[in-house]
C-alpha cells in the first residue's frame, strides 16, 4: 500500500462516521425537543395562572363597581328630580393595565356624588 491509499477512508469507515453523526444529531434533537416541551409547558401554565388571576381581578372589580353603583343609587334616590339610568356595563376596550386608574376614577366619582348629595341636603335645611 502506498501512502495515498492508507490516507483514504474506506466506505465502511465513512458510513460508520455518518451513522454516528446521525445518531448524535438525533439525540441532540430529542434533547432539544424535550427542553422546548418543558419550556412550553411552563409558559402555558404561567399563562393559565395569569388568566385566572385576571379573571379574579375582573370579578372583584365588577363586584366593587356594582356595590358603588348601588350605594350611588341609594344616595340619589332621595332626590325626586334625579332619574337613575341603567347600571353601567363593562367596556370590552378597557385596558387591564389601566385597572387601578379606572377603579380610582369610579371611587372618586362616587365620593364626589356623595359629597354633592350631602351638600344639597345641607342647603335644603
Amino acid at each position: 500500500m502506498t501512502g495515498e491509499e492508507s490516507a483514504e477512508v474506506s466506505p465502511a469507515m465513512r458510513y460508520k462516521e455518518i451513522a454516528g453523526l446521525a445518531r448524535k444529531a438525533t439525540v441532540d434533537l430529542q434533547a432539544w425537543e424535550r427542553s422546548r416541551m418543558a419550556e412550553l409547558e411552563s409558559a402555558t401554565q404561567a399563562a393559565r395562572e395569569e388568566i385566572e388571576a385576571a379573571t379574579e381581578r375582573e370579578q372583584r372589580t365588577m363586584s366593587q363597581a356594582r356595590r358603588w353603583w348601588r350605594m350611588a343609587v341609594d344616595n340619589v334616590s332621595r332626590l325626586s328630580w334625579v332619574h337613575v339610568g341603567p347600571e353601567p356595563e363593562p367596556i370590552d376596550s378597557a385596558r387591564a393595565s389601566q385597572l387601578s386608574r379606572y377603579t380610582e376614577d369610579v371611587r372618586t366619582g362616587y365620593q364626589e356624588l356623595t359629597q354633592a348629595v350631602l351638600d344639597l341636603g345641607w342647603r335644603a335645611r
